[in-house]
């Protein structure tokens, strides 16, 4: 289980919902825990699972579907976004977390200072001089958005141990033209992590 994949979680399970209708859904959900023993919400946290089981149902379509399923979600629109690993957000719900925390001063600061290097939460504070109190709520937030991703700890002088976080993202690019399009980079470590990039666009 990745940051990444849980963050896509809710909306993928939708997405398949809607799209296969709820017989087929439950179909695929009794044969999941039946294989493995999970719901179809832990198996897009391990996407080779449902990727197993969708093959069983729709054969080498599968593949199809899986790509139509995350391009509802985030994609790649040309070669060359594929070589950039840019994509497309095209969920509405996370289009709408990322604007939130872009528009907001101190969360976009957050954000884009721990782009690349991994901070603890007291570090970000003092680097970027935001309050305590707004500072740990605002990076609270970011985490439970799936934003701001653990990744690895250090042990303070008191040898107590310290979490750290950096971005989602290297890059977000947010297009006002016409329509509101938020474009994003993941960071390298988060694709090779991702079992759901990895499984559909074979990253």
């Amino acid at each position: 289980m990745t940051d990444i994949d849980t963050f896509f979680a809710p909306s993928l399970e939708k997405i398949i919902s809607d799209n296969l209708g709820k017989t087929t859904f439950h179909s695929i959900q009794n044969r999941l825990f039946e294989k493995y023993g999970v719901s179809i919400t832990e198996s897009i946290k391990d996407f080779k699972k449902l990727d197993s089981v969708l093959r069983e149902f729709f054969g080498a379509g599968a593949e199809g579907l899986e790509k139509k399923f995350l391009d509802r979600i985030c994609a790649i629109k040309s070669k060359q976004d594929r070589i950039e690993k840019r994509f497309t957000i095209s969920d509405p719900e996370i289009s709408q977390s990322i604007l939130k925390a872009f528009s907001d001063d101190e969360m976009s600061r957050i954000l884009n200072s721990s782009i690349g290097e991994p901070w603890t939460i007291s570090e970000i504070l003092e680097k970027l001089d935001i309050p305590t109190t707004s500072g740990y709520r605002k990076i609270n937030s970011l985490i439970k958005d799936g934003l701001l991703i653990k990744t690895g700890s250090e042990l303070t002088s008191n040898n107590r141990v310290v979490e750290k976080y950096k971005s989602l993202f290297d890059n977000v690019n947010i297009d006002f033209n016409n329509k509101v399009t938020v474009h994003v980079q993941f960071t390298q470590e988060v694709i090779m992590n991702s079992t759901v990039l990895k499984t559909v666009y074979g990253e």
